[in-house]
């Protein structure tokens, strides 16, 4: 396997959120942010920073209440995103970071082995990137009463690391009814 510099990759999805943050949720300071949640592939190729209000929540559900659990915690029906925001001081989007990400993916080859070392050390480094104390304190700079749950899904993939990653990234969360109904929501989507 091509050797990637994990902790390096970690710091620049800790820049990126925390550049982009202020931008995709300052409009919506006044609202209630109860989720930002990381998304990516059964391969970890792709990253992208989403996030959801009640206040959202309640125009989706408004228009079809058919399925409330789904547009309250499956981020592809969340209208927050970071494609919404540039973040600032030069630091690289999303984008930028997929396409490295991508570009490792491919240099792998056909190596089994290589792709499942791959999978767990990047969807590691994506929990610990949203997990990090600057992203908290991105989130609270933009509203000191926020207290999202975060996760790290996979939109293609088996939704038990979903759950794995809500209880590792939501330890001691002062909602724990919130964080109970985000890992509700996974546990029955993987049946």
């Amino acid at each position: 396997m091509p050797t990637v510099d994990m902790p390096a990759l970690r710091e620049r999805i800790v820049a990126s959120i925390c550049a982009t943050i202020r931008p995709m949720l300052e409009r919506r300071a006044s609202e209630e942010l109860y989720a930002v949640a990381l998304t990516t592939d059964s391969d970890v190729i792709t990253v992208n920073l989403l996030a959801h209000t009640e206040e959202a929540l309640k125009v989706l559900v408004e228009a079809d209440d058919s399925y409330a659990d789904g547009y309250r915690w499956w981020p592809d029906e969340w209208v927050v995103a970071d494609d919404d925001a540039t973040p600032g001081d030069g630091v690289e989007s999303m984008v930028q970071i997929s396409r490295d990400m991508f570009d490792t993916h491919l240099s792998l080859g056909d190596d089994a082995e290589a792709h499942g070392e791959w999978r767990v050390r990047a969807r590691a480094a994506l929990e610990e990137a949203l997990g990090d104390h600057r992203v908290r304190a991105s989130i609270a700079d933009v509203n000191p009463a926020w207290h999202p749950v975060l996760f790290v899904t996979e939109t293609d993939g088996n939704s038990h690391l979903t759950v794995r990653s809500i209880d590792l990234l939501n330890d001691g969360h002062p909602s724990p009814d919130l964080v109970a109904s985000a890992r509700d929501f996974f546990d029955e989507t993987d049946d």
